[in-house]
């Protein structure tokens, strides 16, 4: 019988429903409270359950990382790996990613001061949208409507730490519906999607916000702009973002902790189930 070492922070609807799938299947799981871990990053006296491989679902961006990374210095695989994950952490790299691969994103930029940042929305026109380069759940994204406001909101920052001085500009993309769409990807294949829509009174979609979901048919392109994003960060498990514009879908951010507490109960799809067994998978 294999064994998967599940790290957590927090035990949610997620979590408890891979622990319930892990049941019905011949494996054990072994829930790892990332708080009662230690690791030696110079030799052998780590405190962590030993496990065949482990599924990294911290909810905390850069302890998940350092796990990851430490885990697999020591020749452990873990889903997501280091690689994918730092990626998919940092709203930059993904962003180079996608181009790099030849997919369309919202156009983007990087500005370092904020007389700089407010010529990128002179570039852009408004209105524009700020995000953090690391962060998620819609927090800290903030729509820049006018030079007035841009500004604002650039000052405060200012105030915030070296990380929120990293100006990461796009472009407002109107959403059809006042939706986007999120797809989860399990290795080479679209499982299922989700339209996200915003709530009243709200432009972001995102669920932690208010934001409903609806089932969402996966398209031929909905699969072929997931599979060319995942690919494009490299062999894993993704929650795909996606919007919809009259010239075609833009990839807007690729998720690599993917959550599917909405998403199961409404679409019917095991995503739980789907996840030990990728894990399987990966060990053989």
């Amino acid at each position: 019988m294999k064994t998967i070492g599940m790290i957590s922070d927090r035990v949610r609807w997620d979590e408890k429903a891979l622990i319930q799938a892990s049941s019905k299947k011949d494996v054990k799981l072994i829930v790892i409270d990332e708080k009662s871990i230690f690791l030696d990053a110079t030799g052998d006296l780590d405190n962590i359950p030993q496990a065949d491989i482990y599924l990294q679902r911290a909810v905390s961006t850069f302890k998940g990382l350092y796990i990851t990374k430490i885990l697999e210095s020591k020749g452990y695989p873990v889903v997501n790996s280091y690689a994918v994950s730092s990626v998919c952490a940092d709203k930059l790299l993904t962003t180079l990613s996608l181009r790099k691969a030849g997919i369309p994103s919202p156009r983007t930029f990087i500005a370092f001061d904020i007389d700089a940042a407010l010529k990128v929305l002179d570039e852009l026109k408004y209105p524009a949208v700020i995000k953090p380069v690391f962060g998620s759940w819609g927090r800290l994204i903030a729509p820049l409507r006018d030079p007035q406001s841009a500004k604002a909101i650039l000052e405060s920052r200012e105030s915030m730490g070296a990380l929120y001085q990293i100006y990461y500009i796009q472009e407002y993309v109107e959403k059809t519906g006042n939706r986007d769409i999120r797809s989860f990807v399990i290795g080479d294949k679209v499982i299922t999607a989700i339209y996200r829509i915003a709530g009243q009174g709200e432009w972001r979609t995102n669920t932690a916000l208010g934001g409903r979901a609806e089932v969402c048919p996966v398209t031929p392109e909905i699969e072929e702009m997931s599979l060319k994003a995942a690919k494009a960060i490299g062999e894993g498990v993704y929650g795909v973002d996606l919007l919809e514009t009259p010239k075609g879908m833009l990839v807007n951010e690729v998720n690599h902790t993917m959550e599917y507490h909405t998403t199961v109960p409404l679409t019917g799809v095991d995503i739980p189930s789907m996840l030990i067994d990728y894990c399987l998978e990966m060990l053989k």
